[in-house]
């Protein structure tokens, strides 16, 4: 019997030329970590197929993936395909024969969102909707310390302000060219239409794209990270992996689904964002909420409640993973 398990991470030669990774990752990681009991193997994701070491069990949620060329994993790897990924922008590159007769080999196969359910269904491989692995994080992290500290987290990540485009003048060109400069402004009128000037101005602006660190490292920002989350007063942010996490720890979250406009972008969230209390904004930056709350603005007095519709596919996944690394 295989008792031995790795654990996915995201060290490679393409992050260290580039120089930056996003925590989020990590925290994937740190998801399907909390369910083992030792952890025997660090395996890059872009580079399973290299991996030649003692056989391991393996929880592969991720997003599928920079190196589209290095998969299937090797065969040392038996993986527990949930909560995965694959970009539309890799679509062509990653399903070769292997690919969809791997897949196959393992089915079913559980998927974060719609898209990719329906992308390997369409393929002839047996996939579900699972949701994402961080709905089941509540289950290593506590709200046990509860602060008031109120998180802004990479909230309209895409719709960069005019100091941010200037550090970035390729950025800045392309959205002159394509009328998307306007933004910059919209960030900032969600903002001030929804929060109260005092909970903005003593609020923790913060981001999940960090510079490149090893994956000892990685795990423990990802620690952290949760740690922080999990006892904050309230947290806005339109990354899926700090709202989705939150969900699962019971800290109150708002996302904001605003200014997301490419394909990397667009085809990962359907299935997700019925989870959460919104802040959805058109492409005009004006906005409206799925949900209501007392007062003209929100404050550090506000109370925001999560949904609990996440609630059924944390419990199958953490079921999934249980019986799987026993």
């Amino acid at each position: 019997m295989n008792n031995k398990f790795g654990v996915m991470t995201y060290e490679s030669d393409i992050y260290i030329k580039r120089n930056w990774i996003n925590l989020g990752d990590y925290v994937q990681s740190t998801a399907a970590k909390q369910f083992l009991n030792s952890v025997d193997s660090f395996i890059p994701r872009d580079h399973m197929n290299t991996y030649s070491g003692d056989a391991v069990k393996m929880i592969m949620n991720a997003w599928y993936m920079d190196i589209p060329e290095n998969f299937p994993p090797a065969e040392q790897i038996d993986p527990l395909y949930v909560s995965i990924h694959i970009n539309s922008t890799i679509v062509d590159a990653i399903f070769t024969k292997e690919t969809i007769q791997h897949f196959k080999q393992h089915e079913p196969i559980g998927c974060r969102d719609f898209y990719t359910r329906d992308l390997l269904n369409s393929k002839g491989i047996n996939a579900y909707y699972s949701g994402c692995m961080t709905l089941t994080l509540g289950e290593t992290y506590k709200r046990d310390n509860v602060t008031d500290d109120v998180y802004f987290i990479d909230v309209m990540y895409d719709s960069m302000t005019i100091p941010e485009l200037l550090r970035k003048p390729l950025r800045m060109g392309k959205r002159i060219l394509n009328g998307r400069a306007f933004e910059f402004n919209h960030r900032n009128r969600v903002l001030n239409k929804y929060f109260e000037p005092d909970l903005i101005k003593n609020a923790k602006f913060e981001t999940q794209i960090i510079p490149y660190v090893t994956a000892k490292e990685g795990f423990k920002l990802a620690d952290d990270f949760l740690k922080r989350l999990a006892n904050a007063k309230l947290v806005v942010t339109s990354r899926i992996h700090t709202a989705l996490p939150c969900l699962a720890m019971g800290t109150p979250v708002i996302f904001v689904n605003g200014g997301f406009k490419n394909k990397v972008d667009n085809c990962r969230f359907d299935g997700l964002f019925d989870f959460f209390k919104r802040i959805d904004v058109d492409a005009k930056g004006e906005s409206v909420t799925n949900f209501s709350f007392s007062g003209d603005k929100i404050g550090l007095n506000t109370k925001i409640e999560n949904l609990n519709t996440h609630l059924e596919y944390s419990r199958q996944l953490i079921d999934k993973c249980n019986s799987f690394a026993r």
